[in-house]
Formats: C-alpha cells, sequence, structure tokens
C-alpha cells in the first residue's frame, strides 16, 4: 500500500490545515486566561517570528517545519489546559503535594505520537519556555525510579502575549486563595507550607549531608522534593519579587532549620 505524504513526514500533518485541537476533550474548566493563552499561541503557526525562541529551535537559520511547528503547539496546548496558574506548571494538586503528569497521559490528548511529542517538548525547553525537571524516588533495593517529570511554563510566554497583567491579577487571586487556606489552619503561607514537611532524605548530595550530619537515614525522595517545591512556591507567592536563587536559598535555609529542629 503506497503511503500518501501531505508534507509532514508521514505524521499525519497537513500544511493547509494544520490540526491545533487537542483530539480528546479533557472536560476542565479552566481559567480564561489559560483558554486566551491557548489561542494565542495558535499564531506562531502562521507567524513563527511571534516567537523567535522556538523558531530558532531547530538551531538553524531555516524556519521551523510547518509539521514541527503543530507538534510544538499541540503539545504547549495540552500543557496549558492542565497549568496550575499559582505555580505555573503541569499537573494537579492534590492533598498529599502536586502530581505532575507523564507525557504518556498528556500524549493521549494530542494524537500525536510519544516520540513526536517528547521531540515537541525538546523543541519547547531549548526556547526557554517550557522548563522539564527529572525527579527520581529511591527503591527499596537502592536503585532510583524516575518519577513523572515536572514541565513548568515560562511566565515571559504570558508576557509575548500581551497577558501580564491579567497573569499578575490571576496570580495575585491565587495566592489570597492559599493565604485563605493558611489562614484557616493559622499561620503564614510559609508556615503553612512548613506543615507538609515530613522527615525524610533527599536525593541529592547536599541532603545526603544533611542526613549525615542529623545521624539520619535518608527518607524518600519525593516526599522532600514535594515539601521542598510547596515551601518554594509558598515563597514565591509570598515574595513575588524575589529572584529565583533568593527563593531556593531561603527555602534550603528553612528546610535545614527544621530538619535541625526535628
Amino acid at each position: 500500500m503506497t503511503r500518501v505524504n501531505n508534507g509532514g513526514n508521514f505524521c499525519g500533518h497537513d500544511p493547509a490545515a494544520p490540526r491545533l485541537d487537542l483530539r480528546s476533550s479533557t472536560d476542565k474548566q479552566r481559567p480564561k486566561i489559560l483558554r486566551a493563552l491557548q489561542e494565542r499561541t495558535r499564531y506562531y503557526f502562521s507567524n513563527p517570528a511571534c516567537l523567535p525562541s522556538l523558531n530558532a529551535a531547530n538551531q538553524s537559520t531555516r524556519q521551523q517545519r510547518s509539521e514541527r511547528r503543530e507538534a510544538c503547539l499541540l503539545a504547549l496546548s495540552v500543557i496549558i489546559e492542565f497549568l496550575d496558574l499559582s505555580s505555573l506548571r503541569c499537573g494537579v494538586p492534590t492533598s498529599t503535594g502536586f502530581m505532575s503528569l507523564t507525557v504518556e497521559y498528556l500524549c493521549s490528548f494530542t494524537g500525536m505520537s510519544q516520540r513526536r511529542m517528547e521531540r515537541a517538548l525538546a523543541d519547547l525547553k531549548r526556547a526557554n519556555i517550557v522548563t522539564i525537571a527529572q525527579p527520581r524516588q529511591l527503591q527499596a533495593d537502592g536503585s532510583w525510579k524516575g518519577l513523572a517529570a515536572v514541565k513548568a511554563v515560562s511566565q515571559h510566554l504570558f508576557t509575548a502575549f500581551g497577558l501580564t497583567e491579567w497573569l499578575k491579577h490571576e496570580r495575585e487571586r491565587a495566592t489570597k486563595r492559599l493565604a485563605k487556606k493558611a489562614s484557616k489552619a493559622g499561620g503564614t503561607l510559609t508556615q503553612w507550607a512548613r506543615t507538609h514537611l515530613v522527615l525524610g532524605g533527599r536525593s541529592d548530595r547536599a541532603a545526603n549531608k544533611l542526613s549525615s550530619r542529623l545521624g539520619r537515614t535518608r527518607i524518600d525522595p519525593q516526599i522532600w522534593s514535594k515539601a521542598r517545591t510547596e515551601l518554594a512556591i509558598a515563597l514565591q507567592l509570598q515574595h513575588p519579587d524575589w529572584p529565583a536563587t533568593a527563593v531556593n536559598k531561603e527555602a534550603d535555609r528553612i528546610l535545614a532549620e527544621r530538619y535541625g529542629a526535628a
């Protein structure tokens, strides 16, 4: 049987009729700002110059191919679909911490193959539109298991499409909701985040040092990761003018203090 290529490397892409809608509905009630961002990012397909870093993600002087643009927009759309406004991370907040979503799960809403999705994510990361971090979990046998990668959207993407003030307003609302939650529990945002800390070990050298110093066994790095992330988010919401380095430094200080006092 002869395969027909409409111009998209046999991925089903038609340059004249790009598929930019998610194939499966998530039935999510998204904030209007996220719907607006999804719609505005589509402009990139017909005008790649509006996101020059993504257009140059192929590290070539040539314009990004149309099927790659389609893939990047689908990947970005599904990330925005599950975006948490307070942290700009892709996932679902739960009572036990933030749950990141796997590429396989996100892929099911796009209609793309996982490999095509991964290439699109690599482009978005290279373009500084999305950051991707790969957490690991220590297993009983001493091996490490990779967890769902933490995917976050840069606030500069909102700025690129004229949504800065709207984003600021929505994040302030998110901060107030979190502050209200903290108030009910008694305490400040930072104290609220501290209550989520559970004694445990870290997955990096600093954690091992800390664990050694305290004479404790290493704890689940996933628990540490969740606790540290929640604390960093609370600090960022409480001090929006702080750079990331200051937030991380303060989070580490509080963690060290908490572990030292335990």
